[in-house]
């Protein structure tokens, strides 16, 4: 009988699982050897892989070391337990967490690269949708800024909605705080950030937020997000299409420097000390 199928976005512990099952049988391990190494049942490595019963701190630290996988595995552990995030996001999270290049269009300043200001306002704001603890979510979403500090930190493009800099959240002070922010983040190697003008916004990234990404293991998934919802998924055509888009935009977008002048310019004069 052939093997269950996991959809590796149908939740965190289905990630996970996928993973574990794909990278044993890369390395030609039954789950009876892979057991053996990591000192438990056949059974307990198929009910992983199945996603029934996912494995807790240390089991994920085995399989990560037995596994070769290069933290790929303890990076999504995390995720498993509760998350002050929608159930639609954390799947995105946790593969985010884990990616090595993330390409993303935006129409407010990206999680990544919001400080603390503006994603408690954004996150304030949001609660008209949903009753959550919100300095649990803002501490949350600067904690996933974390991997950008990281010695093996992801490639970062952004492309942002020129609207999104005149888009007042929070006060002007705030405004001003992260504009600079953006400025800074933006002289990294290894984040690319680009202001597409309002007007050339591809008519297909309008109804929300974009992101693709690649993991270590050369698996690429895009993730949409609205207002209130979100969509993940790893089918070849969905990501191939969604990639098309962003190459429209970045087409389209104004070059690295261009695009931190402009940030400059609007913070200056938008968001000057003296209309605060």
């Amino acid at each position: 009988m052939p093997a269950k199928k996991l959809d590796p976005s149908a939740s965190v512990a289905a990630l996970l699982g996928t993973k574990v099952r794909r990278l044993r049988e890369a390395a030609g391990l039954t789950q009876q050897e892979l057991g053996d190494r990591v000192f438990v049942s056949h059974t307990r490595i198929a009910k992983v892989e199945l996603a029934t019963d996912p494995p807790g701190r240390r089991l994920t630290e085995q399989l990560d070391e037995a596994l070769n996988a290069g933290s790929a595995l303890n990076e999504l552990w995390p995720h498993l337990s509760h998350s002050p995030y929608p159930d639609f996001s954390q799947r995105f999270m946790a593969l985010q967490a884990s990616a090595s290049t993330i390409h993303e269009f935006c129409q407010v300043v990206p999680g990544l690269l919001q400080t603390e200001a503006y994603a408690r306002a954004m996150l304030r704001a949001g609660q008209v949708y949903g009753d959550w603890d919100l300095e649990e979510s803002v501490a949350a979403r600067v904690d996933r800024q974390a991997i950008l500090d990281r010695d093996d930190a992801p490639w970062l493009w952004t492309i942002l909605d020129e609207a999104a800099l005149y888009r007042t959240v929070g006060k002007r002070t705030t405004m001003r705080e992260q504009l600079a922010h953006l400025v800074k983040m933006a002289e990294r190697d290894r984040i690319c950030l680009r202001i597409c003008p309002r007007g050339r916004v591809d008519p297909a990234a309008m109804s929300g937020s974009m992101t693709t990404l690649t993991g270590r293991d050369g698996s690429r998934s895009v993730y949409l997000e609205g207002i209130r919802s979100g969509a993940l998924s790893e089918d070849a055509e969905d990501v191939l299409r969604h990639t098309v888009v962003f190459d429209r935009l970045t087409a389209n977008a104004l070059d690295p420097g261009k695009s931190a002048e402009l940030i400059s310019k609007v913070m200056e004069e938008t968001y000057s000390c003296a209309s605060t």
